[in-house]
């Protein structure tokens, strides 16, 4: 058994480092333990060329480390992704290495099932803002199954190997340990999507529920403790093998219609090269 642990953030010895090894030492002494940090990897922008949308494409850009991480989620059994918060959000690598996910779009077959737990941490009561959907929509883009996640107020290093997160940390070890069957359990008050554990929701005035993440849908309604989210588990959401395909074909097709028609667009886009406004750091020397 091999499990991964990849963290997001440039601190040494900071909150996601620790609560990442944390996990990783509660695991079996047997199991093959490897870590990676995002922010030491080279991985060069996405440049929307969709050169590696079709099956069995892939990314153009070869002198980067994407091909080494992918190499190292797909040889590991088990997933830990620990990421802190910056600007209610997640940190740059995170958001850069996601962007070039999208070679992995159709590839879901060669990832297997491989369970993935995640940690996010924050330093500002009630500023946990979009961090923990977007480490879910990093997981999900390697095709990860996320079967706990947890949020984590750390302000200080080493906040989060202590106290309340040092039990959170452990319950996520113990689900990689144990396994669990189905949609991931609720970790916290607020409603989540049923289908991605996202928190960011979209509310009509009708009761109807939609997943900023996944798409997934469903109706508010009132249940015994409170409001909950009646929803339709064969409900086709983004992250399921059929929508990723159908994303797929939409992407083929979209570039070939650009192949057909970029002397249109070249056209368009001509009236718009005269226009000369940039400004650039060496005009103010």
């Amino acid at each position: 058994m091999r499990v991964l642990g990849i963290i997001s953030s440039p601190r040494r010895g900071g909150n996601s480092e620790l609560a990442a090894k944390e996990i990783l030492r509660s695991l079996p002494e047997e199991w093959e333990k490897a870590m990676v940090n995002l922010y030491d990897l080279n991985i060069k922008n996405c440049t929307a060329c969709y050169s590696c949308v079709p099956e069995g494409s892939k990314c153009r850009i070869k002198d980067d480390d994407l091909d080494f991480l992918i190499r190292q989620v797909k040889h590991s059994d088990k997933i830990v992704i620990a990421a802190p918060t910056y600007m209610l959000g997640g940190h740059t690598m995170l958001k850069r290495v996601l962007d070039r996910l999208i070679s992995l779009v159709s590839d879901y077959k060669e990832f297997g099932t491989k369970d993935c737990v995640i940690a996010v941490s924050y330093g500002y009561d009630g500023w946990e803002g979009l961090s923990k959907e977007d480490a879910i929509l990093f997981a999900r883009k390697f095709h990860l199954n996320i079967i706990g996640t947890e949020l984590m107020l750390a302000t200080l290093p080493a906040d989060s190997i202590q106290g309340e997160n040092l039990k959170k940390l452990h319950r996520l070890a113990d689900l990689l340990k144990d396994g669990w069957e189905g949609l991931p359990e609720p970790t916290s008050d607020a409603l989540e999507c049923p289908f991605c554990s996202s928190t960011a929701l979209h509310i009509y005035p009708n009761g109807k529920v939609r997943c900023c993440v996944c798409a997934g849908e469903g109706q508010l309604i009132r249940g015994m403790e409170g409001m909950e989210i009646e929803y339709n588990p064969t409900f086709n959401h983004h992250l399921t093998h059929k929508s990723l395909d159908m994303h797929t074909d939409y992407l083929i097709e979209k570039k070939q219609l650009f192949l057909d028609t970029r002397k249109d667009i070249k056209a368009l886009q001509a009236g718009y090269a005269d226009l000369d406004w940039w400004v650039k750091p060496e005009a103010e020397e």
